[in-house]
């Protein structure tokens, strides 16, 4: 850590010359405040600007944070609730004293992540308005600060300038909230009237130099001089000085210079992110100037499937950063909070971020170039209407050359695209693609993610592949696995640009109550009381940590198929994982194994996300997961190769294990040279099961050199059955059940037909309150220790044993049976809450009832599974250890089998989704 920061301190060392040179005057602090609801502030007889306010607020800042606006107390069920809430005109106010020292100087106004239009009044008088959301405002303010004492007053306009969709990240409330105020690094900078006022690096990696592009900004009268560039390493070892004659005769002037950097130039990548310092010092009669830039040598080209860097193809494997920070309700503009997520972002073995229609701020990009992380920005626009009203056309356009400008010297800012599922005319998004391209080429350009690829794309982000029209949907995304994995999405992925699958998993859990009492900022959690509410009105409150469980497993169960997916697919550019963390907003999405403070859920340790998410990353393609011991086993081995170097030839070393631990069968594989940059073959494996007598889960172990290891789970069954239990009743109607119970028999009732909700093995789709779609749950509970499993081992929740189960199974409401927990349960949506059974028991009369309510029949002899969890139901029923602990009375289950009231309900569309899907 030490050693670290001695790197940084070098790293940064040209930034720290430029501070100690610059005059700067910091600006945080108490500053007057006044709220102008009515928009009143700026009219002729009630200007504010003029006014003493009479408030106070702390900046930088939002107004959430100082307690100012409307004291909200509503309890949104579909997103987190702000303390404070409002929209309109703010004021904010302060005197400043400016230096004698800066007479003659141009002085600027920097202000970073204002939220959204700025108005700034000096002594008085209205000076300039701006409207930046990716960007920092800034405002010339050398004639009205004069030498001496001033009055400098803000005026910040939260109100959408422009029509603009509900769901885009940049000024949403469903994730950074709409807030008020400024929130970045707030500064008065005094600069020579001859000064630097923009400088472009452009690296050239063949030529081992760089091409700099400087803007210089004048008073008008001729200027002489001398510009001195100078480019360091980390460590602070000066590797290249020039220096270059000077003359201006007019306000503006250009110069571009090249710099070389020598044999021992070093590149720019995730696996080793170099990084250099260039400092310009412009000397001049009227002072001195210095700008200074960290930057990469690095090169980004469109390859033929994939987005290649230094000249060799890349595979993306990306998270979407969609504003989501719970404390501020802003985006973080401090370089320690960006290291944080980006740490734990590569942790869990990826090395990209989107971010999903906005821009981060720049402490973002520091943290990514550092930290060898490849970002792509998009526009605040997701909208259904593009082409539509000129001045948010215009408005697009002048933001993207400010993101372009202010942050184009990164080396992580490889991607830039519009926005997100954008519809409309796409004349216009491809207009500003070309614009961007032409303004600035060191990174690839992208009209929208999803709905259609224009001719101008670099790359593709989509769900579908690029215009095959709604009937002939090709699907690139993977929403969820498979039982077999002998499958990718090559065909769907060859198109003419390199294609990133978009939106990737987005399969949701129970909420984590614990998570609550993170919160201590502007934000409240009230939609998880409200969930935790109606689950104890239920009953079952009990059991929201086996919920969380049992369905977060599932979820990472899920995402290991899902990435795995697209890792064996050797056309694919990469993916964009929904997500890696929760999304708070849009019906509250629990999509993530991080929550949404980006930290662990306890899910899943790093080290066993990445044995299936990393650079280098064993495949296995099987054919399906349950079989019996009459059945080979066969596993295609594979391996995608995209780390730093190439793997020397060698040995995949193999084995089967059970449960205990026990080895059935072991091997090795030898394999060639495999180069980097691939996703290939490295041979088959072939394991007879008839040497396995116990049913249970085993596990095929891989590993090759370098600590490379995955694994995958099958279940494996007898092939030769127990002969049928004596000793109770299988029945398939309730009539007949109820009749024997009176009886006092055990009875075994799996239904033909009942009333309730049809299951699914994969759990919801993003989140069931935005999405109401069928199934209406988000998992499967297992009640694992329960003697009914002693013959069909299961854990606590849905693993692939339970695929074909699930798929044919119907969950029967029990929520009035309150002492009743159901020995398998099918987790309802965290907002209705109903106690779900497709499995309990109970004491009828004087007989016992065990109730499954699956399909024993459909193609039951392709589902070994099904065949043995019935045999092993069988036999706990016929046994003395069929005892259940609660009593039900027959009128109590009368509902549950009434032919009369059994029918398929349809599922009701929400406005929300109808909105999304522009129905």
């Amino acid at each position: 850590m030490k050693r670290l920061s001695m790197l940084l301190i070098g790293l940064f060392a040209c930034l720290t010359v430029q501070a100690a040179q610059t005059d700067r005057m910091d600006l945080s602090g108490l500053w007057r405040f006044q709220l102008d609801p009515m928009g009143f502030g700026k009219t002729p007889g009630s200007e504010l600007y003029l006014s003493k306010l009479t408030e106070t607020i702390e900046l930088p800042g939002s107004m959430d944070e100082g307690g100012k606006g409307i004291r909200n107390i509503v309890a949104h069920v579909d997103r987190l609730s702000r303390k404070f809430e409002y929209c309109g005109q703010a004021w904010y106010q302060r005197e400043v004293v400016i230096p004698e020292e800066w007479e003659g100087r141009e002085i600027i106004l920097s202000l970073e992540r204002c939220h959204w239009e700025t108005a700034v009044f000096v002594d008085g008088e209205p000076v300039a308005t701006d409207e930046r959301l990716s960007t920092p405002n800034r405002f010339t303010l050398t004639k009205q600060l004069t030498p001496g004492l001033h009055t400098l007053t803000l005026c910040v306009d939260n109100r959408l300038k422009y029509p603009m969709d509900q769901w885009n990240h940049g000024t949403t409330e469903y994730t950074q909230t709409n807030w008020n105020g400024v929130v970045g690094r707030m500064e008065l900078i005094a600069k020579p009237s001859c000064y630097i006022g923009k400088m472009d690096i452009y690296p050239d990696i063949e030529a081992k130099k760089v091409n700099v592009r400087l803007a210089l900004h004048a008073s008008g009268n001729p200027v002489k001089g001398e510009l001195t560039l100078r480019i360091r390493e980390k460590d602070g070892r000066e590797v290249c000085r020039s220096v270059v004659p000077v003359s201006l005769s007019g306000k503006e002037g250009k110069i571009e210079q090249e710099l070389a950097l020598g044999k021992d130039m070093k590149l720019w990548d995730e696996f080793s992110p170099a990084l250099y310092g260039l400092t310009a010092t412009l000397a001049t009669e009227a002072g001195e100037d210095i700008r200074s830039s960290v930057f990469g040598m690095r090169r980004v080209e469109q390859g033929r499937n994939h987005v290649r860097v230094n000249g060799r193809d890349i595979h993306l494997r990306g998270v979407l950063d969609c504003c989501v920070f719970p404390l501020t309700g802003y985006p973080a503009t401090d370089v320690k909070e960006w290291k944080r997520i980006f740490h734990t972002v590569k942790d869990y073995g990826m090395n990209h971020v989107r971010f999903h229609s906005w821009c981060p701020p720049e402490a973002a990009f520091d943290a990514a170039d550092e930290l060898g992380l490849y970002l792509q920005v998009e526009l605040p626009m997701w909208i259904k209407d593009v082409g539509q009203y000129p001045a948010r056309r215009d408005f697009f356009e002048k933001e993207m050359y400010a993101i372009l400008d202010e942050y184009g010297n990164h080396p992580s800012f490889i991607l830039f695209c519009n926005g997100n599922e954008n519809e409309g005319d796409f004349a216009v998004l491809e207009d500003l693609v070309k614009k961007g391209q032409a303004h600035d080429n060191r990174r690839l350009y992208s009209a929208s993610t999803a709905r259609t690829h224009v001719k101008s794309d670099q790359y593709y982000t989509s769900h579908v592949a690029a215009n095959v029209g709604e009937k002939n949907k090709r699907w690139i995304t993977v929403y969820e696995g498979k039982p077999s994995t002998d499958w990718d999405r090559g065909e769907e992925s060859s198109i003419d640009v390199p294609v990133i699958a978009h939106e990737t998993g987005q399969r949701c859990m129970y909420p984590n109550f614990e998570e609550m009492k993170k919160y201590t900022g502007i934000l409240e959690p009230r939609n998880f009381k409200v969930y935790q509410d109606r689950l104890a009105k239920n009953g079952m409150l009990h059991q929201a940590g086996d919920f969380f469980r049992a369905t977060g497993a599932h979820t990472v169960l899920q995402y290991k198929e899902v990435n795995e997916a697209l890792l064996r697919t050797s056309t694919s550019g990469g993916f964009q994982l929904l997500g890696l963390s929760d999304f708070p907003g849009q019906g509250s999405a629990f999509v993530g194994i991080l929550d949404a403070f980006w930290e662990s859920k306890g899910l899943v340790t790093p080290e066993k996300y990445r044995e299936s998410c990393g650079p280098v990353v064993l495949l296995a393609r099987l054919p399906k997961r349950t079989y019996t011991n009459a059945e080979t086993f066969t596993a295609k081995m594979g391996i995608y190769h995209f780390g730093p170097e190439t793997i020397r030839k060698g040995q995949l070393a193999w084995q089967l294990e059970s449960e205990s631990g026990e080895v059935t069968a072991s091997g090795k594989l030898s394999h060639k040279e495999i180069p980097f940059s691939t996703v290939d073959s490295l041979g088959i494996i072939h394991i007879p099961l008839d040497k396995i007598t116990t049913a249970g889960r085993y596990t095929l172990k891989a590993r090759i050199a370098g600590n490379i290891r995955n694994e995958w789970d099958i279940w494996v069954y007898p092939a030769v059955k127990q002969p049928a239990s004596e000793g109770y009743k299988y029945v398939r109607r309730w009539t007949e059940a109820k009749e024997l119970l009176q009886k006092g028999e055990n009875v075994l009732l799996i239904p033909d037909s009942c009333a309730g909700r049809k299951t699914h093995f994969a759990s919801h789709f993003w989140n069931p309150i935005m999405f109401n779609w069928k199934p209406m749950i988000v998992g499967t509970r297992i009640e694992h220790r329960h003697p009914v499993f002693r013959d069909f081992p299961t854990s606590y929740y849905a693993d692939w044993q339970w695929w074909d189960i699930l798929n044919y199974a119907t969950a029967v409401d029990l929520t009035d049976m309150r002492a009743l927990t159901p020995v398998i349960q099918s987790v309802d949506t965290y907002e209705v809450n109903r106690k779900l059974g497709i499995s309990f028991e109970a004491r009828v009369g004087s007989g016992k009832l065990f109730v499954l309510t699956v399909d024993p029949v459909k193609d039951i002899e392709k589902r070994p599974a099904m065949q043995q969890l019935l045999t092993s139901v069988r036999n706990y029923v016929a046994s003395d250890r069929f005892v259940p602990a609660v009593s039900l009375q027959p009128y109590e289950l009368d509902a549950l089998f009434d032919y009369g009231k059994i029918h398929n309900t349809e599922t009701r569309s929400g406005e929300a989704i109808k909105q999304l899907l522009n129905q």
